[in-house]
Order: C-alpha cells, then sequence, then structure tokens
C-alpha cells in the first residue's frame, strides 16, 4: 500500500504543477462568477425596484396636494350652490392612487404607476423607511375615514363632513407631506448606497479579470521561451491574441463607464421630467388665481401693494413660464445626452444590426463637444458635415464601428490642438454613396499634416507619434483590424504635411462573413 501510495503522490504534484495556472485560472473565472455577476445581476435589480418606489413617492405629494386642493374647490362649489362631478372624480382618483401606492410602499403590492401602467412595488425594507411609511399610514388612516364619505356621497355632501375633512386636511397634509419628502430621500440614498456597492463589484470584477489577463498572458510567455523552434510563429499569434484581449477589456471597462453614467444621469431626470408638467399646471392656476384677485379686488390694503411693487408681479408672471420652459429644455438635452452615450457604446445592440451612420456621427460628435469648443487660449473647432441624404442603413458592428470614427476624429482633435493652432481649425465629415455597393465616410482635418515616411506605419500596432503617455499605437491598428479584416471594407489615409489629413473608411452596406475576423 505504501509503495503504491508514494507512486502516486509525485504523479499528483507533477499534476498540480503542470495545470496550477489553469486551475488558478478557472477559479477566478468561478469567483467572477459568484462574486460579480449574480450579486451585479441581484443589486441591478433591486435599483431598478428603487427607481419606481423613487418616482411612485414623489408621485403621493403631488396626489396628496391634489386631495387637499379637490377638498377645497368641492367646498367653494357647495358655497355658490354649484354641483362639481368632475372634482369629485378627481378627488376619488387621486384619493385611490394615493392609498394603494401607500399600501404598496407598507406591505407590497400592484399599482398604478406614474404612466398608467400596472407595475408592482415591494414594500420598503429599511428601518428608517419602514418608519416614515408607518406614520404616513397612521395619518392617511385617519384622513381616509374623513375622506370616504365625501367620496361616497351621492348627491350633496354634508358640510358637517366636508368640513371635517378639510379641517383635518389642513392639520395633516403638511406632515403627510414631509413624511413622503423625507421617504424620497431616504430611498434616493438607499440606492446611491447600492449603485455605489456595484461600482465596487464592477471594478472587483475587472481586477479579477486584469488578473486572470496576466495570469494568462505570463504563463504564455513562459511557454513561448521553452519551444526555441516556434518562438517567431508563437510570438506573433501572442501578439494578435494580446492586441484582441486589450481591445475586448476597453470596450469592457467603457460599456460599464456608460451604463454607470447613463444611470447617474438617467435616475434623478427621470424624477425631475414628470414633475415640470405638474409645477407648470400648480404655478399657471396660482398666476390665474392671482389675476382673479386683481380683477375682483380692485382696491388691496396698501401693504399688498407694496409687496406687489417689492417683487415686481409682472416681470414675475412673465418670467415664470419662460423658467420652466428653460427647466425642461435641459432636461431634454440632458437625456439627448444619454441616449448618444447608449448609442455610441451599443449596450442595446451588441450584435451584427442596421444602422444610420449619420446618427451614430452625430452621437460621437456630442460626446467630444468639451474637446471641440470653450477652450481656453484655443479657438473652437468647427465641425463642417456633408452628408449624402440617399445613404441607406448599413450592417455592422455598432459599437466597433463607432470606436473607428471616434479613433479618428479624436486623432484630428489632437493634431488641431498642436501649437501653433490654425486661424480656423474645423473637421470636416463627408459621407457619400458609392456604385459598388459601399458607402464612404470620409474624416478631414486641417491640421500640420503626416510626414510622408510616417504615413506608411500608421496602421502598424503599437507605433504612435504622440508623447508617452498620451497613446498606445493601439486606435489605428484597431480601426484597420476592425474595418479591413472584420468588416471587409477599406481605410485609407490620404495627408499633406502643412496642410491637413484625410481618413477614408469605405465599408459594405451588406455585412458579409466571408473571410471575416471575428475580434
Amino acid at each position: 500500500m505504501i509503495p503504491k501510495l508514494s507512486r502516486f503522490l509525485p504523479q499528483h504534484h507533477l499534476y498540480l504543477s503542470k495545470y496550477r495556472v489553469i486551475l488558478l485560472s478557472s477559479a477566478l473565472f468561478l469567483g467572477f462568477d459568484l462574486g460579480v455577476l449574480i450579486p451585479n445581476f441581484i443589486i441591478s435589480s433591486q435599483l431598478q425596484e428603487d427607481a419606481v418606489i423613487i418616482n411612485l413617492a414623489g408621485r403621493q405629494r403631488m396626489l396628496s396636494q391634489k386631495i387637499a386642493k379637490t377638498l377645497l374647490q368641492l367646498q367653494v362649489a357647495q358655497t355658490i350652490n354649484v354641483t362639481n362631478t368632475a372634482t369629485k372624480e378627481e378627488l376619488a382618483k387621486a384619493f385611490n392612487q394615493f392609498d394603494e401606492t401607500l399600501t404598496g410602499l407598507y406591505s407590497g403590492k400592484i399599482v398604478t404607476g406614474s404612466d398608467g401602467k400596472p407595475v408592482f412595488i415591494t414594500a420598503v425594507k429599511d428601518t428608517k423607511s419602514k418608519q416614515l411609511v408607518t406614520q404616513a399610514k397612521k395619518i392617511w388612516n385617519v384622513y381616509k375615514i374623513k375622506i370616504t364619505p365625501v367620496i361616497l356621497s351621492k348627491n350633496q355632501i354634508s358640510p358637517q363632513i366636508l368640513r371635517e375633512a378639510i379641517i383635518y386636511s389642513n392639520e395633516h397634509n403638511l406632515n403627510l407631506l414631509d413624511l413622503m419628502n423625507q421617504l424620497t430621500t431616504e430611498q434616493q440614498n438607499v440606492a446611491n448606497q447600492k449603485a455605489s456597492v456595484l461600482q465596487l463589484i464592477q471594478i472587483s470584477g475587472l481586477v479579477m479579470a486584469l488578473t486572470n489577463f496576466f495570469i494568462l498572458l505570463s504563463h504564455s510567455l513562459k511557454k513561448l521561451t521553452d519551444g526555441d523552434a516556434k518562438i517567431a510563429e508563437t510570438l506573433n499569434q501572442l501578439e494578435k491574441t494580446q492586441l484582441q484581449l486589450i481591445q475586448k477589456e476597453k470596450m469592457s471597462s467603457l460599456g460599464q463607464l456608460v451604463a454607470g453614467i447613463a444611470h447617474e444621469i438617467n435616475n434623478p431626470i427621470n424624477f425631475i421630467s414628470p414633475n415640470i408638467h405638474h409645477a407648470h399646471e400648480y404655478i399657471s392656476n396660482l398666476l390665474n388665481l392671482v389675476e382673479l384677485y386683481e380683477k375682483y379686488y380692485l382696491q388691496p390694503v396698501p401693504e399688498i401693494d407694496n409687496f406687489v411693487e417689492v417683487i415686481d408681479l409682472d416681470f414675475l408672471k412673465s418670467d415664470l413660464p419662460e423658467l420652466l420652459n428653460s427647466i425642461k429644455n435641459g432636461t431634454i438635452r440632458i437625456q439627448k445626452i444619454v441616449l448618444s452615450l447608449r448609442t455610441f457604446s451599443g449596450l442595446d445592440e451588441a450584435d451584427l444590426k442596421q444602422i444610420d451612420i449619420h446618427e451614430n456621427i452625430d452621437s460621437i460628435l456630442i460626446i467630444l463637444q468639451n474637446r471641440l469648443n470653450n477652450k481656453l487660449n484655443q479657438p473652437d473647432i468647427k465641425i463642417i458635415k456633408e452628408y449624402d441624404q440617399l445613404l441607406p442603413p448599413i450592417e455592422c458592428y455598432i459599437a466597433k464601428i463607432n470606436q473607428v470614427i471616434l479613433n479618428i476624429i479624436t486623432n484630428a482633435i489632437d493634431v488641431l490642438e498642436i501649437k501653433p493652432f490654425p486661424l480656423s481649425p474645423e473637421i470636416r465629415i463627408t459621407t457619400k454613396l458609392l456604385e459598388n455597393n459601399h458607402i464612404l465616410i470620409c474624416i478631414a482635418d486641417n491640421g500640420i499634416g503626416i510626414p510622408e515616411e510616417i504615413q506608411q506605419r500608421i496602421f502598424d500596432p503599437f507605433f504612435t507619434t504622440k508623447p508617452v503617455g498620451k497613446g498606445t499605437g493601439l486606435g489605428l491598428s484597431m480601426s484597420y483590424k476592425i474595418i479591413v479584416e472584420e468588416h471587409q471594407g477599406e481605410i485609407r489615409c490620404v495627408s499633406t504635411p502643412g496642410k491637413g489629413t484625410e481618413f477614408q473608411l469605405e465599408i459594405p452596406i451588406i455585412y458579409s462573413l466571408d473571410d471575416s475576423i471575428k475580434i
């Protein structure tokens, strides 16, 4: 038995020594799957739920105000002996939405979302949010008792019942609003904490992936030195593999970065955007109320006249709508920037798909806007677009084509930032439909140009003329592989020193798999 065991142990150690790198790599991948992907999925789902809760908590404030307002409108209608069925229906709708949403926040329930569609919300889980919802529910339960007879009354509403509901509303509505504000803030804090944890997990996953990459790379280099006969062939293959891995890591990191930015921007914008309309409506109602006072209360007391003069009421009435329109336009611009980020990275279209190349170019220009304009002691770079409006959609890998266009425009900007600056720096982007079922994209600058002795090397891997730390020499090399090897197109450089450089991208309209090399 012992001799057999002694023979087995050396073989066992040899086996572990031979495959230890593979085992370590597998362990890292398993750790990545269990420690990164699963928590990433769980937290992302929770963030979506938190976004719904934040949106509905914000809506609760509007609904509580609407309930108080409609109660007062019913009292006014009753005073002047007018039946106001529409106001009662509005009260019932706001009452039902507030009640079902508060119940959902307390115990979980399917409720009517802000878009009118049913949505399931889970009960709030953190201690402070639970306390806030419990306090709100305690106030609301009494509120319900006061309001329900008003809603259920078929004809004339009892003045006593209506008066009691209004008195309770005046006494407790501000408390209810404050609780909903605190709940919204608390849920936002919870969502921010989860987002921070998600970013930490993503960074950890990237570190694990890079660690695994360098372990595999070192193992490959060691194997390379052991085979003298295959050094040249193995080294060539290793450079290609390295280039592909770097490309994948860059696109993966970029996708995570864009997703994080889009989420962080989109979350508060989704909170602001739906409320702009309500704010506009409330302010319009208040201004109309002021006009009614001015119409029927012709001789106000001097204190009111003085205050009207101090606040410049006429200017306020004319400027408020413009102020709201500015907020609305700013929100729309931010939403367009988020859309441009998603279009550039191809987060929703990772596979082969038809695209409008003009939309993608415009998205890239929006992303690079800060490098084109408003630079200190440097003229703005003018973008001239000459698009062929008859250009059909092309079939391609969106994120990779976007990367090529981004690389070339970024290089053009880098050239135009070299002193002495051109008097009128410009980048001209031209598209054209060719007769061979290809499209042509030309990106030209009026910079210093490229010397002839360098033009033959610009597509070589790791070749760069930029200072250390500013360029890796991979941008144009990867652009060449994406256009020529993967999309079966052509990329050309036409440059005249002292006058500028033009890159020409010729891409097939229909993607062909023949002889293509996927990266």
